[in-house]
């Protein structure tokens, strides 16, 4: 606001010979005449240009208040079918774009449909898990250089060096020499000693299955970096700010990065992966996280989702205390209606389970109801209930005659 709003306003009048007034100083008051030596008219040009009317606030409140009335939900509206509409029939356009984008910072970032049933399914391996690690010197370059050190792993085959030499046969022909006599020449010196660890009369056969074991082993050592995490990325986000992008898991050893300056913003970092927000920050975070993910996936591909629908999904979903996916296993901890369960997925294996443990059903649901023909409780017309009861009719009369 300060910087869209008061001080194009304060250079406006600047420009005209006024004091900018962009802060208040203690010793002004209301009668205070911040306008001193000002001709009227250039008065009365910076009053048309800056000052608010009282009509205008009027109008302005007035439009404000006619949207919050027409964007209110009618109540008994079917808010969960109109949410499931809402999102799913924008991911039918998804599937005619690709489901995998370059993402920032030449990063392979899964959207489309495959992005959007992993958060709804709430998956506990998704591809492409990314850690978004804000920096404390977001402006600093080699701050941003030296944190990624901290984070990205770095193998013993990355950093270690060896020594081959190879003769060749040709050479050794021509020349008439041995590959012994050569070795010897070149190791001769009495500094350089190589023991094999090996006793007279014993086999090389374990020493070099060991040797090759180590050999195979040691280049995948990790020396530095967090053991979850992958590769590391500096990006430049759209504040022109420095972040760390960090591939893999591990978000609670990303958050407590060692470091005064040179370490990652802690309470902002956040992941792409719904089970470990919920494991490490709780609940509420894989809420959010739910919902930052869907809406992301959403304008990746051009699309405008309302957020009430969103908030609704992440809300059916952590209502539990727990993510559960709008799968038939998180729903079963959902909800324990047979006729509900049975109309999602193994309809007959619910059936036959509630018809050997004699479960009963109260026919309360949305689509238990529409499933034995009931109108549906709490829902659209059924949502209103009468003050007063209803006349009883009179019985009919029997027929006298045919």
């Amino acid at each position: 606001m300060v910087e869209r709003v008061a001080k194009p306003a304060a250079n406006y009048r600047q420009s005209y010979g006024m004091y900018p007034a962009l802060e208040l100083e203690g010793d002004w008051d209301e009668y205070t005449d911040l306008s001193a030596g000002v001709s009227e008219a250039n008065k009365k040009i910076v009053i048309n240009k800056t000052q608010v009317t009282l009509k205008q606030i009027e109008t302005f409140l007035n439009h404000c208040w006619k949207k919050y009335v027409k964007a209110k939900v009618e109540p008994g509206t079917a808010v969960g079918a109109v949410g499931a509409q809402s999102i799913g029939e924008p991911g039918t356009q998804m599937t005619l774009k690709t489901f995998h984008f370059a993402g920032v910072a030449s990063m392979n970032i899964t959207l489309g449909v495959p992005r959007i049933k992993e958060i709804i399914n709430a998956s506990k391996l998704i591809n492409g898990p990314i850690i978004n690690a804000p920096l404390v010197a977001n402006q600093n370059e080699r701050s941003a250089r030296i944190v990624k050190a901290r984070l990205e792993k770095t193998y013993l085959g990355d950093v270690h060096d060896q020594y081959m030499d190879c003769l060749e046969d040709s050479q050794l022909k021509s020349s008439r020499l041995q590959v012994t006599s050569v070795i010897e020449e070149m190791y001769s010196n009495d500094s350089m000693y190589l023991d094999t660890g090996l006793a007279d009369g014993e086999k090389v056969l374990p020493f070099y299955q060991k040797l090759m074991f180590l050999r195979r082993v040691l280049p995948g050592v990790v020396i530095k970096g967090l053991p979850k995490a992958g590769r590391t990325v500096i990006n430049k986000n759209s504040k022109n700010e420095y972040e760390l992008l960090v591939e893999g898991y591990g978000l609670l050893d990303v958050m407590t990065t060692d470091g005064r300056e040179f370490c990652v913003v802690g309470t902002h970092t956040m992941p792409n992966h719904i089970m470990e927000a919920q494991s490490v920050l709780g609940i509420e975070a894989a809420r959010n996280c739910i919902i930052k993910e869907i809406s992301y996936t959403m304008d990746s591909h051009g699309l405008k989702v309302d957020p009430r629908h969103m908030m609704l999904l992440g809300d059916i979903m952590c209502y539990k205390g727990e993510v559960l996916g709008i799968t038939r296993f998180g729903i079963a901890k959902m909800k324990d209606s047979v006729l509900m369960l049975a109309s999602f997925e193994k309809t007959t294996d619910h059936l036959f389970d509630a018809a050997l443990y004699s479960k009963r059903d109260a026919i309360e649901g949305v689509s238990e109801c529409i499933i034995m023909g009931n109108p549906a409780n709490d829902i659209g017309t059924s949502a209103a209930c009468l003050v007063s009861e209803v006349p009883k009719l009179p019985p009919r009369r029997k027929v006298l005659f045919y």
